[in-house]
């Protein structure tokens, strides 16, 4: 086991981003640690249906039947996927260790497994407050199965992975990745007019289930989501602002009525606006983490990364001030400064 790749998984999910932005990093940091081909996350709502995901290779047919076709395909008897795995009791974690052989023949194994080249999958859901929050799973090819040792590594990230989901997302700075689109949508909100920039690449990459995007053909209807702010957009006469967690970050849309010219005062169609941003804290835990300090002194740079104080330090890690003196020392070296104000902006 690789506890320096544990550590990081365990300083990404403490730093106050919830899980979908830093879904990426958590995913390469799982299959490094497990040694999997590939890892996938998938967050729960109140149902304990998935609501959104993140999975490293997936490709776009799969993905497509999952976000638009989930109840319909995936739910039954011998479905054991996100939703049978979030409805279990008892042990959290290994229920495909065993899979029988139902689970071979099943849909999910068929139309969602397979075809991201995957066979065999080790599970680990993860609860709060005693509901389904978080379901992750493990793939690897027919040849390589996970062993029992393999759960067991999977194990340890678990208190990790629930700070994450405890989390909520980042209420500090955010900033955009560059990542921007747009769409015109009909007075009616029933079809996209016009679609240009980054809003395709955007609307399919954000993994949100039963939104109605296409990932298989082009997109020619809005999202619910989009919908649902033009019309609200339209019936208010108002710009209209959103702001959803998406897999590596926050999708950020304002909705704003168009006037025709040829008449005055109707809204006719709707300007949709999508941008991508990420937490600026992100950057900041992967800059700790390249400064080649032990995990103490990583917790201690974090800290002042995050706006607190030396006290802040003190308290949280239980450090006398000797020993936050000594790790000080080697910090301030690490990032060439002198104080802890100067190491608050470096980092």
């Amino acid at each position: 086991m690789n506890k320096r790749k544990l550590h990081e998984l365990d300083l990404f999910c403490r730093a106050g981003m919830g899980l979908e932005p830093i879904a990426p990093v958590v995913c390469r940091l799982l299959r490094e640690l497990v040694g999997a081909e590939a890892a996938s996350l998938f967050w729960m709502d109140e149902r304990g249906m998935p609501a959104g995901f993140h999975h490293e290779d997936s490709p776009d047919s799969a993905r497509d039947l999952f976000i638009n076709e989930f109840e319909r395909l995936f739910v039954g008897e011998h479905e054991i996927n996100v939703h049978a795995l979030a409805r279990y009791t008892g042990s959290a974690m290994g229920k495909l260790l065993t899979a029988d052989a139902a689970y071979f023949k099943s849909n999910t194994f068929n139309m969602l497994v397979r075809p991201s080249g995957h066979h065999h999958a080790l599970d680990l859901r993860v609860e709060l407050d005693g509901k389904p929050r978080l379901i992750v799973l493990l793939f690897r090819g027919e040849r390589q199965p996970f062993r029992s040792g393999d759960a067991k590594v999977l194990a340890l990230t678990e208190a990790s992975l629930r700070r994450a989901v405890a989390s909520p997302p980042d209420s500090g700075e955010w900033r955009s990745d560059g990542r921007r689109g747009y769409l015109i949508v009909s007075g009616d909100d029933s079809r996209i007019m016009l679609m240009g920039g980054d809003a395709t690449a955007i609307l399919r990459n954000v993994n949100l289930v039963g939104q109605g995007v296409r990932l298989d053909s082009p997109i020619t209807l809005p999202p619910l989501f989009v919908r649902q702010a033009c019309a609200l957009a339209a019936t208010e006469d108002r710009p209209v602002h959103r702001a959803m967690v998406v897999p590596t970050g926050r999708l950020q849309m304002v909705a704003e009525p168009l006037r025709a010219p040829a008449q005055p005062g109707a809204g006719s169609s709707v300007l949709v606006s999508l941008e991508l941003h990420v937490p600026a804290r992100l950057s900041k835990v992967e800059h700790v983490i390249a400064a080649g300090l032990s995990p103490l002194q990583q917790r201690i740079a974090l800290v002042a990364a995050a706006g607190g104080s030396r006290q802040d330090s003190l308290n949280t890690l239980g450090l006398s001030n000797e020993a936050l003196k000594k790790h000080l020392a080697v910090v301030y070296e690490r990032f060439a400064v002198n104080g802890w104000e100067a190491l608050s902006r470096a980092i």
